[in-house]
């Protein structure tokens, strides 16, 4: 017994030894970015427990003095889009287990960015092998698969991902596809890369786990390729047990129990950075340093970029001269003379180094992937009527950008 909520993992369930082990290494995860939280892990189908058997379980878990107008257990999907099982098969769950006790459920995955920054990095292993060829994107059409649902706003937000990891790895083109349910299908959207004149194709499964679904669309593309000679197609793989996205579960935890700090603000103090004239260090050159260097530049920042290798946007900027590209690994040196630092690779042990060198130079530094190792936030800004508006979150960056967004409806009212 302990004094923290429990929480129920409700996984989707699986036949495939290999996508069932994922699911529980993910579990471990969570379990490790929540120390002092009974997880229980729970299946909708093919797998036991099933997840009233996991909210039964883990009622034995709950503390004795949870006021009266708080969950004493939280039960997230370990779904990444709405759908039947979120919106139906989930609750019922919870309904048959829960013997009365108060149960606060939460949402799916997406839109975190962090989920899509797990997706690209996937993608941008398949483009770049150890064992082959690299590919580069703006020579290569991406088909995005999706689950497929009879939801509508799952299956939009499927578009929606497919446009944004489109442009921010940098295809030539994107068309977004589903292994069941809806249209357009898997041999459907390789087909129109072909006629818009793709001749190779980067299929990036967005599936959590190894399952059916995966062997389903190796099978789809192995079928297609038969009839598509001289198309070149490569298949990503899929998100698996990962720290960052297990970073985003426990967010979604923490939003259920209000967890202190996170209703009571950013532990930071609010400030402007005048950096005009000034050196900015931005280590990564990918899709967060494609977004954050924009407003770096507009603020007469001098950026320096330290990375092997570059997106499109960035690589454009430097060969514009607008920043310093340096194409190579960090190196201590490069905090020196700097201002303040952004750490944006793909990798978590660089950005620590870099986050580390940063403190230990008193120099304040942004991480993009664990914000809360770092020594700053990148608040969600933007400017209306000569008004520059920024919001800085302590967990949720997504209820950040709908902060601020309301309070710019409010300024043009």
């Amino acid at each position: 017994m302990t004094d923290l909520v429990p929480l129920v993992i409700a996984a989707h369930g699986t036949r495939d030894a290999q996508g069932l082990a994922q699911t529980r290494a993910f579990a471990d995860e969570v379990r490790a970015a929540l120390p002092g939280v009974h997880v229980e892990l729970g299946f909708v189908e093919l797998a036991e427990p099933d997840v009233a058997g996991a909210v039964h379980n883990a009622l034995a878990h709950i503390p004795h003095a949870v006021p009266s107008d708080e969950p004493e257990l939280v039960v997230l999907p370990l779904m990444l889009n709405t759908g039947g099982h979120v919106n139906s098969d989930i609750p019922e769950f919870i309904e048959a287990g829960r013997d009365g006790h108060r149960v606060s459920y939460g949402g799916p995955l997406l839109p975190d960015p962090r989920v899509r920054q797990v997706l690209e990095e996937r993608i941008n292993t398949a483009l770049a092998p150890a064992d082959g060829p690299a590919w580069r994107a703006d020579d290569t059409s991406l088909v995005l698969v999706g689950r497929g649902a009879l939801t509508t706003r799952a299956n939009a937000e499927h578009y929606r991902l497919t446009r944004y990891v489109g442009e921010e790895v940098g295809f030539a083109g994107a068309f977004p596809s589903f292994i069941q349910v809806v249209r357009p299908s898997v041999p459907e959207a390789l087909t129109m890369a072909v006629d818009a004149g793709a001749t190779q194709i980067l299929v990036g499964p967005n599936f959590l786990f190894r399952g059916r679904l995966r062997t389903w669309l190796s099978e789809q593309v192995d079928a297609w390729l038969e009839t598509h000679p001289g198309i070149e197609v490569r298949i990503s793989d899929v998100l698996g047990p990962s720290p960052l996205i297990a970073e985003v579960f426990a967010d979604r935890y923490r939003e259920q129990v209000g967890e202190p700090g996170n209703g009571d603000g950013a532990p930071v103090y609010l400030s402007g950075l005048r950096l005009a004239g000034r050196r900015v260090l931005v280590v990564g050159a990918g899709h967060v340093a494609e977004r954050r260097i924009p407003r770096l530049l507009e603020a007469g920042a001098r950026v320096r970029v330290v990375a092997p290798n570059a997106g499109i946007r960035v690589a454009r900027l430097a060969e514009q001269g607008r920043v310093d590209w340096q194409q190579r690994g960090f190196t201590d040196s490069d905090v020196d003379e700097a201002w303040f630092v952004l750490a944006a690779s793909n990798d978590p042990e660089v950005n620590a180094r870099v986050s580390a060198e940063a403190e230990r130079q008193r120099v304040f530094c942004v991480r993009s992937d664990k914000s809360s190792d770092g020594t700053a936030y990148t608040p969600a800004t933007e400017e209306a009527g000569g008004i520059t508006v920024a919001v800085v979150g302590h967990r949720n960056p997504r209820r950040s950008v709908r902060v601020r967004d309301e309070l710019l409806k409010a300024l043009q009212v």
